[in-house]
């Protein structure tokens, strides 16, 4: 495919896919406007979608694309149909060792069936293909030596990440999806392709807390007998067990796991691409992993009622694999990512996260899509649901304007229940179908801000525990800096390599714990320059990648530091009101929680902006500040950090701050929004003078302004179009 050419402001066009009978439509990923977009048949297509339930459940498949087909929407999901019979994931291309691209069986709805009825009722519908690589129990009934085992010595219904059967059959069977679809009367109204792979790219051993591997294939594969988990041992065991060492043994296999889903990854992104290739036709094709965002997840642990959170457990992304993940990002076959977005705080009040690396993807040219399966009063979901028309407006106001200012797509959803189901909520989804297709004509630039940068390899110098993964990036985001009323992006440390990274104000490392002089050089380039305030979080520094110590902090934050070693709580009072950064805070703000990590290391020099209460009541810094050359560097020892602290540290960085009320703002160059629980007056203040238009109503509210003054009536979510003035 060519990509990243770059198209200027474009006129408003019809965003349709061409339906010609001799030939398939022309799909193009370009930049448009300063974000990725599809260029279908030489027209940018903001593609609003909307996926339905699956084609198991026939009548309401039915039923609910039917209520989008007034929308005229760019695309529709179809779903890989399952066999019938009992085996939830079986299908008629996959059965035992034989994969056919003709189906071997009777299914649920077909693929044909599925493309007819939504063309029958949107008859310029064109569609996106989604499916995942689960094996049949069948196949795993002829294969048991190619699953996991426990090291209780229990084999799981899961392929070990050792077994290139199973890879080399979730590649054919990727294969057969593609020849099937390609082969139909329906094919030239394809633009893409959806793998979510086994389980959304996570592996399942790893959501139940099962790290280390014993099967035959993994013991070969690691050559020497595999460790087992240290987390899962007695309570006073784990507890001495320091958060920062070298662990070797553990070091080693989570880089086994790399190579062997960097290898699956590749694998099957590369046949993909092979088998489109063939029929001459052009396609993206997307994919459901590499959740980076999502660092410190504990899944079962959120879902499973009868899970209690554990109190420690193997950090999900490394035990799955999804290490170093930038570089699959050039991989021959890879388009993008197509994730759900982060249930943590996805209600009112919440913030909309997608759990894929998006803003990583939006940099580097390639597709985002978002699932955007907002739970209703329409059905039963307890997952944070919109009680009722009013919140269903604010919670996806609120998305859409994430997607909008991030330079991603969302997609409406219904994943099993019929959440869209009332007149009252297509009223709004029509309106936001309209802004979205608008959305194509607007310029889209990311705004010097807060960047959050995240180092994916960070584990490999722990004893591989994911709580404070948790803490210092989940909570981070949902409850200090997407609050603070200042645009904040989530990138990989590999990001700041590109040559369009963005200019940020602040810069928040919290988890850079290995320094070398090629990271250093690195930040010294992009980041330490500018006056630019950089945050770095407990540990960051602590190794070179051999030794734990204080040496290694020092080389990357400037600072002295003492070293306590030993776990133990963070909290950290601001004791210092004199400094411009924490001149506005209130006397009982505190930093951290009970979560006991370490060693601690403790700033022994720079201006003390917080004390840290610690072991043995010491009298250390919690939070310091210090002048380096061209810019300041910060060092705190607890998280999470409260909106009105980052608040601080933009503004005296020089970033704009749009707000101070403490909701969820939005913003780049051509919208911001404000999503409140809180009703009152609230204020925005633009960093230019702009023509404000209010974009859920359509109504200009000023020709001419800095500010926009409203009125919240909570819960809710306002969208303004930014122009320039006169325009």
């Amino acid at each position: 495919m060519k990509r990243f050419a770059l198209i200027g402001i474009v006129p408003t066009v019809a965003l349709t896919c061409s339906l010609l009978a001799d030939g398939p439509a022309s799909v193009e990923i370009q930049t448009v406007q300063g974000r990725p977009a599809l260029v279908i048949d030489g027209k940018p297509d903001p593609l609003p979608a909307y996926s339905p339930v699956s084609a198991r459940r026939t009548a309401l498949f039915k039923k609910q694309s039917a209520r989008f087909f007034p929308h005229k929407l760019g695309a529709y999901l179809l779903e890989v149909p399952s066999a019938v019979g009992r085996d939830f994931y079986a299908t008629p291309f996959w059965s035992g060792d034989k994969i056919s691209s003709e189906p071997m069986g009777e299914s649920t709805l077909s693929l044909d069936e599925q493309a007819q009825f939504i063309g029958r009722g949107d008859s310029n519908a064109c569609f996106i293909v989604r499916f995942g690589i689960h094996e049949p129990q069948n196949w795993r009934d002829l294969h048991s030596d190619q699953l996991f085992v426990t090291e209780e010595g229990k084999r799981l219904e899961v392929p070990s990440l050792a077994s290139k059967l199973y890879n080399d059959m979730a590649a054919r069977f990727s294969v057969a999806v593609v020849e099937h679809c390609e082969s139909r009367p329906w094919a030239n109204r394809i633009i893409g392709y959806a793998n979510f792979l086994r389980t959304e790219g996570t592996h399942e051993p790893i959501i139940h807390h099962w790290l280390f591997d014993h099967s035959e294939l993994m013991r070969k594969r690691f050559g020497k007998p595999v460790p087992t988990d240290k987390l899962r041992g007695a309570t006073p065991s784990v507890a001495q067990s320091l958060y920062w060492q070298a662990d070797p043994a553990l070091r080693e296999y989570l880089l086994l796991q790399r190579d062997l889903f960097h290898e699956h990854f590749r694998g099957i992104a590369a046949a993909m691409r092979d088998a489109i290739s063939k029929t001459g036709r052009k396609r993206f094709v997307v994919f459901d992993a590499l959740k980076q965002a999502m660092m410190g997840w504990s899944n079962s642990g959120f879902f499973d009622e009868k899970v209690p959170w554990p109190l420690t457990y193997a950090e999900d992304r490394a035990g799955s694999g999804h290490i170093g993940v930038a570089a699959l990002f050039d991989a021959p076959g890879f388009d993008g990512l197509i994730t759900p977005h982060d249930y943590h705080a996805r209600g009112i009040g919440g913030v909309y996260e997608p759990e894929g690396a998006a803003d990583s993807m939006v940099l580097r040219g390639k597709l985002f899509f978002s699932e955007m399966d907002t739970r209703t009063y329409a059905g039963t979901d307890s997952i944070a649901p919109a009680r009722d028309d009013r919140e269903f407006a604010a919670i996806t106001w609120r998305n859409i304007a994430t997607s909008l200012t991030r330079g991603f797509h969302s997609y409406w959803m219904d994943v099993y229940q019929d959440w869209f189901a009332t007149e009252g909520m297509h009223k709004v989804i029509a309106r936001q179908v309209e802004v979205v297709r608008e959305s194509v004509n607007w310029p889209h630039e990311t705004l010097p801000g807060i960047a959050m940068i995240l180092d994916d390899e960070a584990v490999l110098e722990t004893n591989g525990d994911g709580r404070f993964f948790h803490e210092a990036i989940l909570w981070e985001t949902k409850m200090g800096i997407a609050r603070c009323g200042v645009p904040f992006r989530i990138y990989l440390l590999d990001d700041l390599r590109q040559a369009n990274f963005p200019k940020h104000r602040v810069y928040y490392f919290p988890n850079l714990f290995r320094v070398d002089d090629a990271r250093l050089a690195l930040l010294k380039e992009k980041v330490f320059r500018d006056g630019n305030v950089v945050v770095w979080g407990p540990g960051s520094g602590i190794t070179d990648g051999a030794r734990i110590g204080t040496e290694s902090a020092t080389k990357l934050t400037g600072f002295e530091f003492e070293l306590l070693p030993a776990n133990y709580p963070r909290r950290t009072l601001i004791a210092n009101f004199d400094h411009a950064i924490t001149r506005a805070l209130g006397a009982d703000v505190i930093l951290g929680g009970p979560l006991a990590y370490g060693p601690c290391l403790y700033p022994k020099d720079g201006t003390s902006l917080g004390a840290a209460w610690t072991k043995q009541g010491r009298n250390c810094r919690g939070l310091a500040i210090k002048k380096m050359d061209g810019w300041h560097s910060v060092f705190t020892t607890a998280v999470p950090l409260p909106a009105d602290l980052w608040r601080g540290l933009a503004r005296f960085a020089g970033a704009h701050v749009y707000c101070e009320s403490n909701d969820i703002l939005l913003a780049d160059a051509s919208v911001v929004a404000l999503h409140s629980l809180r009703s009152g007056k609230k204020t925005i203040r633009l960093p230019e003078e702009r023509r404000v238009m209010d974009l859920i109503t359509s109504k200009t509210l000023a020709n001419r302004s800095r500010t926009i003054d409203f009125e919240i009536v909570a819960p809710e979510t306002c969208v303004f179009l930014l122009k320039e003035p006169g325009n």
